[in-house]
């Protein structure tokens, strides 16, 4: 396994008491009473960052914003659907998990590698033996339905809690390291 925090893969991401990172329309307000703050460490984690992998739906979430947060890392938009006007050092790829890692190498990502938004993806990482970092921030809200913070129904996947901490302002910040077959 990667040491945590150096060539990691790493699926970080907020989710409801019941599971969800999102409602069904994507809609993430809930979070707005829950910012990622000091206690959370927000700061240092985007610092130990090389490079991003995101799903479609959050690139397209991403992109309604001014300006693109995430163009000091090379990025790969996991998708089959044609997308215009791509930002600097981000491409489009349509392959495997591994294909998309590659193609953050070879870009320059050197280290820990962030799988931001998409279940979908987070769990195609797992599949592939990939995954080996869930970090989580759990918000003491219930939405009761929403995108799922794993996909949807897959095997067991069985995770060793590295530490786990109370916040200040009542969410939980853990983090686990994957269990490999």
């Amino acid at each position: 396994m990667a040491e945590i925090g150096k060539d990691d893969v790493i699926y970080m991401f907020a989710m409801s008491l019941d599971g969800f990172i999102a409602r069904e329309d994507g809609g993430i307000d809930w979070l707005d009473e829950f910012p990622p703050n000091a206690d959370f460490d927000f700061d240092a984690f985007m610092a130990s960052v090389t490079g991003v992998v995101m799903g479609r739906g959050t690139y397209d979430i991403v992109r309604r914003h001014a300006e693109w947060p995430y163009a000091k890392y090379p990025c790969v938009v996991a998708t089959r659907r044609p997308t215009d006007d791509l930002p600097a050092d981000t491409e489009v790829v349509a392959g495997s998990p591994q294909e998309m890692l590659d193609n953050l190498r070879r870009r320059g990502a050197k280290g820990r590698i962030w799988i931001l938004g998409g279940g979908e993806i987070a769990r195609q990482f797992m599949d592939a033996g990939l995954l080996d970092t869930i970090e989580i921030g759990t918000i003491p809200v219930i939405l009761g339905s929403g995108i799922p913070a794993f996909g949807g129904k897959q095997p067991d996947r069985w995770c060793d809690l590295a530490f786990a901490k109370a916040l200040k302002n009542g969410a939980v910040h853990s983090r686990y390291t994957v269990r490999r077959k």
